[in-house]
């Protein structure tokens, strides 16, 4: 699993959680976080390079609609994405979240059919 738990810097930073992608799921070491201010240290651990992308949600996060092999982005609750994660390499995204129902996707065409694809949820 990708490291964890940054520090916060004040009172206003965030918890963290860790996400390894591989070819092809997405691992996270919690699948909830508390409304805030949340950093997810992303490690790319599979020989792809893949995406780590936060959608807002409440429809089931194996049933988003694909089209072209990619989820269209424009027609959903995009709330921050990290593009082009290198294999091998360690990638940091820190997002506000808000109470709800989300899902975290690698939306490089094929992947998410594939089984990149988890739901996280927000208190």
């Amino acid at each position: 699993m990708a490291c964890s738990s940054k520090a916060p810097q004040d009172a206003n930073a965030g918890a963290g959680t860790g996400a390894t992608l591989r070819d092809f799921n997405i691992a996270l070491e919690s699948m909830q976080a508390t409304a805030g201010s949340t950093t997810f240290d992303i490690a790319n651990d599979g020989p792809s390079t893949h995406e780590f992308v936060v959608l807002r949600t409440d429809v089931a996060a194996d049933t988003l609609p694909v089209d072209g092999g990619v989820i269209n982005e424009d027609n959903i609750d995009l709330v921050d994405e990290v593009e082009d994660i290198a294999p091998g390499t360690l990638s940091h995204l820190t997002v506000d979240l808000t109470p709800g129902r989300y899902v975290l996707v690698c939306n490089i065409a094929g992947h998410y059919s594939a089984g990149m694809r988890v739901g996280f949820t927000v208190t």
